[in-house]
């Protein structure tokens, strides 16, 4: 098992924000104390990131970060591009190793509300998607899962391969009729794309059955060669404050569980972290996932 991170992933952003330096500091440090392997992301290549994305939105990226022009979700800062280009080259870290071994994407800022020309809710480009992407086209990869946990719907990724039956996505999220970002109710459902609402207050058990239903069948339906992992854990109980999480995990072993369901169909797999903001317990609701992939 390998954890992709870099230190330079702490240079974006600012710690008045809910998606700051120390949700990553959070994480690699309990995970140091476990004694678990850190590599370094390799640098993308900005031309590859026309994969998933249109030159049009590289270019405001681009320019916004010059102009250090922020919008209501997205803080830009001089070098937020710089540092978005190796979030995303750390996911296609992750995925490569992911063909001997499990390996976690320890990067910011997240990526699932990125999509082909549009950016928001503290994304700026969809490190899963060009990790998939990319690795299909490395590698020959067929048919490629993507299990997307995250309390929001993962907009950008659904967007990215709305039309590409080659990539299966299943995004499990607190109901889009007062969450941001609006999106991934039933009627958006097809063959390939599958959106689970939870409307509120299941818990940690009906999480966990919720979850393991949609992504049993939506394996079964894809036959993947790959799965990759968009783990938010915002749906934790006290990112409430932060996100408006009404679902209620109390148990951080919850996202054990994800984590059990996933590796138990022994495929090549990489997760990338998207959201989860309550620093206090989001290193143990990191670990409690990712130790079900040793």
């Amino acid at each position: 098992m390998k954890i992709v991170y870099s230190p330079k992933y702490l240079k974006h952003g600012f710690e008045s924000h809910p998606e700051c330096p120390g949700r990553a500091s959070a994480i690699y440090n309990f995970l140091k104390e476990k004694s678990l392997e850190f590599v370094s992301p390799t640098p993308v290549i900005e031309n590859d990131l026309l994969l998933v994305h249109e030159e049009e939105l590289l270019s405001k990226l681009k320019l916004f970060s010059k102009m250090q022009m922020s919008t209501s979700d997205n803080p830009f800062k001089e070098n937020t591009f710089e540092i978005a280009k190796l979030a995303a080259g750390g996911a296609l870290k992750a995925a490569q190793l992911a063909e001997k071994e499990f390996a976690f994407a320890l990067v910011r800022p997240p990526g699932h509300h990125a999509g082909k020309n549009f950016f928001g809710g503290f994304c700026y480009l969809n490190n899963l998607a060009f990790a998939v992407r990319k690795i299909q086209k490395e590698k020959g990869i067929g048919n490629i899962l993507i299990a997307d946990f995250d309390m929001h719907h993962g907009n950008g990724t659904q967007d990215i391969f709305r039309e590409d039956a080659s990539v299966y996505f299943f995004s499990m999220h607190q109901d889009p009729i007062d969450t941001y970002p609006l999106t991934g109710t039933d009627s958006e459902n097809t063959e390939h794309i599958r959106n689970a609402i939870l409307k509120g207050g299941e818990g940690d058990r009906l999480f966990v059955k919720t979850f393991k239903e949609n992504f049993e069948e939506m394996f079964d339906r894809a036959e993947p060669e790959m799965i990759a992992v968009s783990a938010g854990f915002d749906a934790f109980h006290a990112d409430a404050q932060y996100v408006g999480s009404r679902i209620g995990i109390e148990k951080t072993s919850t996202f054990g569980e994800i984590g059990k369901i996933i590796a138990s169909k022994k495929l090549p797999c990489f997760a990338v972290l998207e959201g989860g903001y309550h620093q206090p317990t989001l290193g143990e609701n990191a670990f409690k996932f990712i130790k079900e992939f040793k």
